[in-house]
């Protein structure tokens, strides 16, 4: 099959509601992937240093089956119901022991499905028996010849049968629902409905049930058998009294299961009835020393919030308690362990109603935050065990238009990187202001998510006393990222990144080589001298969006070069091309085409990419030279292959990084994405530079303070 198709419909599985809770399926399915070309050379030991970097002494063979058994029906519970209309099928063969005596080498293949329903077919037919064999009418079975052959027969139908288990079968699956009245409706994959569910008391008509983004449902395979169950949270329709949300798991038939309130009565809450109501659900994976358990979010309406570990059948297992209201919920896999991490957003209501981030190991959670304002402590829990808690700087814009608070919603992980939206100001425009994390909860970026913040800024401040725009230096503010646990500072570490796609342009429309920190040019081979290229081209070749940097004195077909596609995502049956995507494409002549980065400080830096078949056909030969030596070695030979790439060199002020493509079998095209990150150090005040990215500027004040507000600090 075609690489990049393939390629696509990983990624596709990856992307999907199904294994968005699955962090070690998703990490064997990416090794299976790209070790889809050599299949022969990867073994169970290689496997196992993969998924478990820190326990490759206990791991053995038999816990690659068992993950590879649990990766089988998660590709076939996800075929049920979000892939049933996928064209390319993944799967994973058996993998018996060959003739002789070794391990058969495909560990994952794909097939179209017309292909593999065909070939499927085919095999569970029986085969002719030849021409010189009797007739059926003929043959005596009761001799020894005739056991021999039924005995067969029955062997090859059991390996057919064998064979099939592991081709994923579409069955109908819950995928989504909607209320319909005072009807709770689940629907599959094509919006036909499968089952429903009436609530004679109806349901709750405030923005608890919102109509942009659905009713509080969540689907889950609970019992790892590929059948989706569905949990909602039914509110009743206000009444006297209120009444908590209830959570209600249904198996895929809609057959009731199991039902939980969450939350219990407080005495800090002077006699009130608590109403707690389950905004988030996610889904811990099950582990070799603790089954799948459940993480669930529910708060009162102001406050305090719940965060609970629930078992597969509804029961209580622990229970962690916020004095603030906890509403968003992620799963983080970044700790040494390999252990799933539950990441709480929401809003602290002891620290000035501050957007907060609440990191937590499921394993101990327990006790309740640590306030220091005494009407906001939860008493009789003991102390929490978050693994990180951090605030967010309320805007001038948040505090001076008396908005209650800032909050802290949506956190996603993607890429290695955790990211979170911080709402300045109220729904539907929510000004928002996005935060990214590295795995160490270091700060990478932050950026306005749209003009919206900007635009309310400048309305609000144009007829004030205190009149100004919007500008970098109170953006700058936004890096004061307070933390309170899991950090040996009192605000996060701020990171550095530099980013060639995002700083192409800016050196490409001045002309500038070099860019910054970057220069692009060729070179005869790995670790040779670089001549940077002189010229900038816009020529149509590859597309409309695609910028290069030439030589003027070598150009064979467009190549050697620097590329750029500064437009979405194209396939044109050459090239393909992934949305805002740099390049090095190696020289038709046999040249080497180079990026290069230049260190600007002495540091610790960390670099982390990948090369990526950018054309059908390509064959290049790809390195990375550090201070004249070489630190990585790679080739690429299909489109849409990968090779991943991650070090921490310590550079000095004028070190350079060489990232160089080479001509090797095939065409020259080839992706690279990549960073290169350091952190600020503790005297540096982290500001934002011209072209929005963070720059660590030497302290000239003393250091970061929080944003100025009308209200009282609080130490």
């Amino acid at each position: 099959m075609d690489a990049g198709a393939i390629r696509e419909q990983v990624d596709k599985i990856l992307n999907s509601r199904s294994f968005a809770t699955k962090g070690q399926l998703r990490k064997l399915l990416e090794v299976l992937h790209d070790s889809m070309d050599s299949q022969a050379a990867l073994t169970t030991e290689l496997v196992i240093q993969e998924l478990w970097p820190a326990e490759t002494k206990t791991k053995q063979a038999r816990d690659v089956a068992t993950e590879m058994n649990r990766l089988r029906r998660a590709l076939v519970s996800y075929y049920s119901a979000e892939g049933e209309n996928d064209r390319v099928i993944v799967y994973f063969p058996k993998r018996a022991p060959s003739g002789n005596g070794h391990q058969e080498a495909r560990w994952i293949d794909a097939a179209l499905r017309e292909e593999a329903a065909a070939e499927a077919t085919s095999e569970s037919t029986p085969q002719s028996l030849p021409d010189t064999a009797p007739s059926a009418a003929h043959t005596n079975f009761r001799g020894r010849n005739g056991v021999a052959i039924v005995i067969a027969t029955c062997l090859a139908l059991l390996i057919v049968l064998s064979s099939l288990m592991f081709i994923p079968i579409a069955h109908k699956q819950p995928q989504s629902a909607r209320l319909d009245g005072t009807v709770l409706r689940v629907m599959d994959a094509r919006g036909k409905q499968l089952w429903s569910k009436s609530f004679p008391q109806g349901f709750r008509t405030d923005s608890y049930y919102k109509k942009d983004s659905g009713p509080p449902v969540w689907f889950a395979d609970l019992e790892g058998e590929g059948h989706v169950s569905v949990l909602f949270a039914y509110a009743p329709a206000a009444g006297e009294p209120l009444r908590s949300s209830t959570l209600i798991c249904y198996s895929d038939r809609g057959k009731e299961k199991w039902r939980w309130t969450p939350g219990r009565d407080l005495p800090e809450l002077s006699g009130n009835p608590a109403v707690f109501l389950t905004t988030a659900l996610v889904v811990l994976k099950a582990t070799p020393k603790r089954p799948l358990r459940i993480a669930v979010a529910s708060f009162d309406p102001w406050w305090p919030s719940q965060i609970a570990i629930l078992d597969s059948d509804g029961r209580i297992v622990s229970e962690y308690w916020h004095s603030g209201m906890l509403s968003h919920l992620a799963l983080v896999d970044f700790s040494p362990d390999g252990g799933q991490r539950v990441a709480a957003t929401g809003v602290a209501n002891g620290y000035d109603h501050q957007a907060t981030l609440v990191v937590l190991n499921p394993d101990r959670l327990s006790g309740a935050s640590a306030e220091v304002l005494p009407a906001f402590q939860i008493h009789g829990m003991g102390m929490a065990q978050e693994e990180l808690r951090l605030l967010f700087p309320r805007s001038d814009l948040n505090v001076a238009s008396l908005f209650p608070f800032n909050d802290a919603i949506e956190p996603v992980v993607h890429d290695g990187k955790l990211r979170l939206t911080v709402q300045e100001c109220p729904a539907p425009k929510g000004c928002p202001v996005l935060y990214e994390f590295d795995r160490k909860y270091h700060l990478l970026s932050v950026s306005l998510g749209s003009d919206e913040f900007r635009s309310a800024h400048d309305h609000f401040y144009h007829n004030w006393r205190d009149a100004h725009r919007f500008g970098l230096e109170e953006q700058s503010r936004f890096l004061n990222v307070r933390c309170l646990v899991g950090c040996a500072s009192a605000f996060v570490p701020v990171t550095e990144t530099y980013d060639p796609a995002r700083s192409f342009e800016s050196g490409w429309l001045t002309r500038r080589n070099p860019n910054g920190l970057w220069s692009y040019g060729y070179s005869s081979g790995v670790a040779k001298p670089v001549i940077v290229y002189d010229r900038t081209v816009r020529n149509g070749v590859n597309g409309p969006d695609i910028k290069y940097w030439l030589s003027s004195s070598v150009n064979d077909g467009t190549s050697p070069s620097a590329e750029y596609n500064g437009g979405s995502a194209s396939d044109d049956g050459n090239i393909n091309l992934l949305a805002n995507e740099f390049l090095l494409v190696a020289g038709i002549g046999g040249q080497y085409s180079n990026l290069i980065f230049r260190a600007p400080v002495d540091a610790q830096y960390s670099v982390t990419g990948t090369f990526r078949g950018a054309q059908y056909g390509v064959g290049t030969v790809a390195a990375i030279v550090v201070d004249g030596e070489r630190v990585f070695s790679s080739s690429v030979t299909s489109v849409g292959q990968r090779a991943p790439f991650s070090f921490t060199p310590h550079l000095h002020v004028g070190s350079t990084i060489v990232f160089s493509v080479g001509p090797g079998s095939g065409f020259q095209n080839t992706g690279l994405s990549l960073t290169v990150t350091r952190d600020c150090n503790p005297a540096d005040e982290p500001m934002f530079g011209p072209d929005g990215e963070i720059r660590c500027e030497p302290a000239a004040a003393p250091k970061r303070s929080p944003i100025k507000t009308t209200r009282e600090p609080i130490s």
